[in-house]
């Protein structure tokens, strides 16, 4: 935000020196100007003297109102141990981008804290012809491409690769999310989604922003892309059925929720509530950790090391507490400590 194992392909030699605060692993593990793009490349009958009866026999049971099935969705694992950075990041000796198998089909990846402090999470999302890069990371010099292209040749195999397309998209526009754009712009086989509102919507197909949702497919796996503006104009949340996860952005995760727009981000948590209450929902992932296992409390803002994180995952019942409480606070923005996250108006 802006005011706010496979072990990485090692080798990298990377600067452990903080950056100066600026707009916001399994492990495995370029630098171009950033500007804004758009590419879309894209009989059984009744008995006729009752017929509103249930003709029962010693061999008919009674009818039952049998509840509809919950969806199954596939499993993955949040078993690790994030970096979370070092009290001298001249003796950091881990890799620049942290990689973590959730699955076979997703991968989450964490920038190291000792590259830049806001240590963004980023998800790659594998679909049969598409994969979707959530977020670019908060520096331009981030091994981020060389480490996406590994996992997508890993993931479909070399050959293939050149039939898949990569969307790299955003949770919203802010620097820590966008900095690494410039390194896929003008790939092969790669669309960089601009991060304006009209470049948004045209390419997702959303039709009325934020009032309106949309399918994004990318290959027999189709995420809802839902607008929830108010921590940044063009927020996003992404919900995968596959998985069961919704994808939150600076918009919800453990840390401080800063918000931009006080009204918009009320109405925008209320509807990702009323969509999220009839869904399966497994885990509310976000783009950062900022706070600790001691409820409600938050590591200093710029802070390169964190131990004692809270896990990245929350369950849905934060967003369903958040949209609760911040209907209770009202119209007028405060701020509220809770255990998981602090509301934070800007």
């Amino acid at each position: 935000m802006i005011s706010r194992s496979l072990f990485v392909l090692g080798f990298f030699v990377i600067s452990c020196t903080p950056t100066t605060p600026a707009p916001r692993s399994q492990e495995r593990t370029g630098t171009t100007p950033i500007t804004e793009e758009t590419q879309d490349t894209s009989d059984d009958a009744n008995p006729k003297d009752k017929p509103d009866e249930v003709v029962q026999t010693p061999d008919t049971p009674a009818a039952t109102n049998t509840p509809a099935p919950t969806p199954t969705v596939e499993a993955g694992s949040l078993n690790v141990q994030w970096f979370a950075g070092a009290a001298n990041c001249g003796q950091d000796n881990n890799a620049p981008i942290q990689v973590h198998a959730y699955n076979k089909n997703l991968t989450i990846l964490r920038q190291n804290k000792c590259t830049n402090f806001e240590a963004p999470f980023m998800y790659l999302i594998f679909g049969a012809q598409k994969a979707l890069l959530l977020d670019t990371g908060a520096t331009q010099n981030l091994p981020l491409r060389t480490t996406v292209e590994n996992l997508l040749v890993e993931h479909y195999g070399a050959a293939q690769r050149a039939q898949i397309t990569l969307i790299v998209a955003h949770t919203h526009a802010h620097g820590d999310h966008v900095a690494g754009d410039g390194q896929f712009r003008g790939q092969a086989g790669t669309t960089v989604v601009g991060t304006g509102q009209a470049a948004v919507s045209t390419f997702f197909g959303i039709t009325n922003f934020p009032e309106t949702m949309a399918d994004y497919d990318l290959g027999g796996r189709i995420l809802k892309v839902i607008p929830i503006p108010g921590h940044e104009g063009t927020s996003l949340a992404f919900h995968d059925a596959q998985t069961g996860i919704i994808f939150t952005g600076d918009s919800l995760y453990p840390g401080r929720l800063y918000v931009q727009d006080w009204a918009t981000y009320r109405t925008s948590m209320a509807r990702l509530r009323t969509y999220a209450e009839s869904k399966t929902i497994t885990h509310v992932l976000g783009a950062h950790v900022e706070i600790s296992k001691t409820p409600g409390q938050d590591f200093a803002f710029g802070a390169t090391f964190q131990p004692d994180e809270h896990p990245l995952e929350l369950k849905k019942d934060a967003l369903i507490l958040l949209d609760t409480e911040l209907k209770n606070i009202g119209a007028n923005p405060m701020r509220k400590v809770l255990d998981e996250f602090i509301i934070s108006p800007n």
